[in-house]
């Protein structure tokens, strides 16, 4: 099972930070999941709340602005990228706006970085697919009644081919259906040690987590 850390390796730092990143690295994790929004100076930010700390949404603060804010250097997507360039990526777009600037900077790393591009927008994915050869990957927070009417229209897309879930609402027949369907699955959510251990049993190719204290519980 793949381990990357949900927002880099933040118990003790910032969330998506590029020291978080690189900690989350030192400690083991195979990559990371960061989160692409847009500053009100159009740039593509890595911040996972649509509200900053202040109460002003992140898309009125220029990037300077929201730092400010934070109390740290909020980074990039392109400086992300570039620091960490030999890791697992799984880049998480928010919105069409963020779609609007981090697919064509994500094209740019297309052939040299392992990129995985993951919305709660499907339409943001499907365009993904169709811009990128990287995978991509569909963000769910429910669990459809049918899963064909999920991947109908991913089935064109042969690099749409992951399934990323809420680790409250997935069930291994969900699983082995996806899996039979020819889609890896990943889970986010996984609090307790019990269930990271849980979703390496049921076969989930890739666990984002924010507990690094488990890597090493795992059976390698």
């Amino acid at each position: 099972m793949h381990l990357l850390a949900h927002r880099g390796y933040h118990a003790k730092l910032p969330e998506n930070t590029l020291t978080a990143f690189a900690s989350a690295v030192e400690v083991g994790f195979e990559g990371i999941e960061t989160d692409v929004r847009v500053s009100a100076d159009n740039e593509p930010v890595l911040f996972h709340d649509r509200v900053a700390p202040n109460g002003v949404a992140v898309a009125a603060l220029t990037r300077k602005q929201l730092s400010e804010v934070c109390g740290y250097t909020v980074p990039t997507l392109t400086e992300a990228l570039d620091a960490l360039p030999g890791i697992w990526w799984n880049i998480e777009i928010k919105t069409p706006a963020a779609a609007s600037l981090a697919l064509p900077i994500l094209s740019d790393y297309d052939s040299s970085h392992r990129l995985l591009v993951t919305s709660f927008r499907h339409d943001v994915v499907l365009a993904a697919a169709e811009m990128l050869a990287s995978d991509c990957g569909l963000l769910n927070a429910h669990r459809p009644a049918a899963l064909s009417t999920l991947l109908h229209a991913a089935l064109p897309h042969p690099n749409l081919r992951t399934l990323v879930w809420d680790c409250e609402i997935v069930d291994p027949d969900i699983l082995r259906q996806a899996n039979a369907l020819g889609f890896r699955n990943a889970v986010y959510g996984a609090k307790t040690l019990y269930e990271h251990q849980l979703m390496q049993e049921l076969g989930v190719h890739t666990l984002i987590t924010d507990y690094p204290q488990y890597v090493g519980l795992l059976p390698g």
